[in-house]
């Protein structure tokens, strides 16, 4: 009986865990992960991202804000695109 019970126990382990790997996997493969987590910059830096815009999980528009002026980029899986350079707060 006893080793019924640990093997029902390691087995549970195994599908608690893969469970957690799985939604963990499905969240970063979608941009879950990043809409979750809130990415901003910091107010002191002399670099911002301002707000970002999912476009679908492989397209994004970013609003950096580096030193007073704002650019909209397009990221798109490796590449960024500059799409406008905007006039910033002074």
């Amino acid at each position: 009986m006893e080793n019924v019970d640990f093997t029902r126990i390691c087995l549970s382990l195994a599908l608690v865990v893969g469970l957690i790997w799985l939604t963990a996997y499905l969240l970063k493969r979608t941009g879950w992960d990043k809409r979750l987590g809130g990415v901003r910059g910091t107010a002191g830096g002399r670099l911002q991202v301002v707000d970002v815009l999912y476009l679908d999980p492989k397209r994004k528009l970013l609003l950096v804000r580096a030193d007073a002026k704002e650019y909209l980029l397009l990221a798109n899986g490796d590449n960024t695109t500059i799409i406008d350079s905007l006039a910033g707060k002074e």
